[in-house]
């Protein structure tokens, strides 16, 4: 019972996106959207998310980051001091991908900052714990987790 009610904001996302999406995108994901638990399975298996942002002359910056999902949440890795978290403090919204050669997760979303790697050890030591690799960060590592507060997504 946990575990459904902690899958409940991404299958609510999952079918409100695909409720509002036009023909040519359910045609695309319509048969083969994924559930849930497969988005988070698939992000977790993946580990690399590619986020898009804008800076503030609304120029495009794409990042490959550290990405997992657990408790319904994707979360993120971000140094303080790169490209990436300079366009996010000036417009959280992003777009975001995850993908290998026959599947994608895809969506819109506000990133939301979660705090530093310090003050999130135990969210750090559970997104390991469900990495295939058994790791989510690297050693030692000082950035920041960012969480995705999902507009929209579709997977398949």
């Amino acid at each position: 019972l946990g575990y459904v009610r902690s899958m409940a904001r991404l299958s609510v996302a999952v079918d409100e996106s695909f409720g509002r999406a036009g023909e040519f995108t359910r045609s695309l994901f319509g048969e083969e959207r994924w559930t849930a638990a497969q988005i988070e399975g698939f992000v977790n298996e993946q580990r690399n998310v590619t986020i898009a942002s804008t800076n503030t002359s609304g120029q495009p910056h794409a990042a490959v980051v550290i990405g997992g999902c657990v408790d319904d949440e994707i979360v993120f890795t971000v140094h303080p001091q790169s490209v990436l978290a300079r366009n996010l403090t000036a417009n959280p919204r992003i777009g975001f991908s995850v993908c290998d050669r026959r599947h994608v997760v895809m969506g819109q979303g506000r990133a939301e900052r979660v705090g530093n790697a310090a003050q999130c050890a135990d969210l750090i030591s559970t997104l390991a714990s469900a990495s295939v690799g058994g790791t989510f960060t690297p050693p030692d590592w000082d950035g920041d987790l960012y969480r995705i507060d999902i507009r929209r997504i579709f997977a398949s």
